[in-house]
């Protein structure tokens, strides 16, 4: 967001009716307000009249101010920690029944305020950054407790300094990350849906995201659920994708993610889970050349049917993808492995990409690795648990069984 305008010695320059959005992540949008610095009492009206207008009482869903971050600067030798404005403003999100979070920025400069004092001291160079990081939280912790002691509202510290090191300023994101979808969790259910989607810091909370959703909707009951009848498989297929997809938010200019080419690699790789489908005409039916299985895709007619075929896809998973959806326990073994393996895949997008210097867009050679990885490491195993799970009568509450497993693989407690 390099349209708001910083300023380090008084009230900066702002206007909080501007949203401003990043094209980084267009569904985070950010409102920024005056400082309440000695003699802005001004500022202070303009910031109460806005958050009145956007609380729950006066605004839908959409329009209201969905959490409030209160930036102080965190404490430093001979630094002021708080202002009566503050107090004000987190009694006025009390009252707007409005999460609130003190975020305490700028932390890397405590840091270094230690890290000049260890310096002094003659500390070991091997031990300096440890110290330095170590000394630095007492010193917070200590400086705030007074803070802290007064409010209910938690507090988090952050930086965004690009020489802090990059593992500590994630660390601080995730923080931030974590602690505001407990307060948004706390409100209203609906605004953690919507920040877990707007967020690009934790992978968990997009894997929780996915699966409180998934389980709401077209997970429940695979090959059970009539919810798909009369649909060929392949557009079931598509619609899990897509409603995957949307919650885990990439930079992706080019969508790719949403592209045929993605989906026919994602398809292709639950392919040898159809291994024990017979086509309706028999098991000897099975066309083997390359020109008879381009043959079926066009006739078929549509454009992805052909990428199919080119990837080189079996003729009994195709006549399987396009025939219509069945209450089979080979249904729900196929749509369950696709569930579990785009998930894990997506991770391991998101992980790789989180190391990138914003904006993070992605590649055909970032999503290729991803798929690679999943396919080396993971997906047989992934395939066996399911098939275990499908063979003979389905389980009750599949769905559960599936997550169960995601989370697993991802070693993530359940909640």
């Amino acid at each position: 967001m390099d349209d708001i305008h910083i300023s380090h010695d008084g009230a900066g320059k702002a206007n909080i009716e501007y949203g401003h959005t990043s094209e980084k992540n267009m569904r985070f949008i950010l409102h920024d307000s005056l400082g309440f610095e000695p003699g802005t009492a001004e500022n202070w009206k303009i910031v109460e009249k806005f958050l009145r207008k956007r609380s729950a009482a006066s605004s839908q869903l959409p329009e209201r101010v969905h959490a409030i971050w209160l930036c102080i600067e965190s404490p430093r030798s001979g630094s002021r920690l708080q202002e009566t404005s503050d107090d004000k403003l987190l009694q006025l999100a009390e009252e707007l029944n409005i999460p609130a979070i003190a975020v305490f920025t700028k932390y890397d400069m405590l840091v270094n305020e230690h890290y000049q004092e260890a310096l002094k001291s003659k500390v070991p160079e091997s031990e300096i950054d440890r110290i330095s990081e170590e000394n630095a939280e007492i010193s917070f912790n200590s400086r705030i407790k007074d803070f802290r002691s007064s409010t209910p509202v938690p507090c988090v510290k952050v930086s965004i300094d690009d020489d802090y090191p990059e593992a500590e300023r994630l660390k601080t994101l995730r923080e931030l990350v974590d602690i505001t979808r407990q307060r948004l969790l706390g409100v209203e259910g609906d605004l953690y849906v919507l920040w877990a989607t707007a967020q690009q810091v934790s992978a968990h909370q997009k894997i929780q995201r996915s699966i409180s959703e998934g389980c709401k909707k077209y997970w429940m009951d695979l090959g059970r659920s009539t919810v798909f009848q009369g649909h060929n498989l392949i557009d079931c297929v598509q619609r899990i994708h897509n409603d995957i997809l949307v919650v885990w938010n990439f930079t992706d200019p080019l969508k790719l993610l949403s592209g045929d080419i993605f989906l026919a690699k994602m398809v292709q790789l639950v392919e040898p889970l159809l291994s024990e489908y017979e086509t309706p005409n028999g098991p000897d039916d099975r066309l083997s050349q390359y020109s008879d299985l381009m043959s079926l895709a066009t006739a078929v007619g549509t454009s992805f049917a052909q990428i199919l075929g080119a990837a080189g896809i079996g003729i009994v998973a195709f006549k399987y993808l396009y025939g219509k959806y069945q209450r089979i326990p080979l249904t729900a073994r196929y749509l369950g492995a696709y569930i579990v393996d785009l998930t894990l895949v997506l991770h391991q997008l998101f992980i790789n990409t989180l190391a990138m210097e914003p904006p993070r867009p992605l590649s055909e050679e970032l999503i290729s690795g991803a798929v690679a990885t999943h396919k080396d490491m993971d997906a047989k195993m992934v395939h066996n648990r399911i098939h275990a799970m499908t063979s003979g009568n389905l389980p009750l509450h599949f769905e559960t069984k599936i997550a169960d497993l995601i989370r697993e693989f991802l070693k993530i407690d359940t909640e």
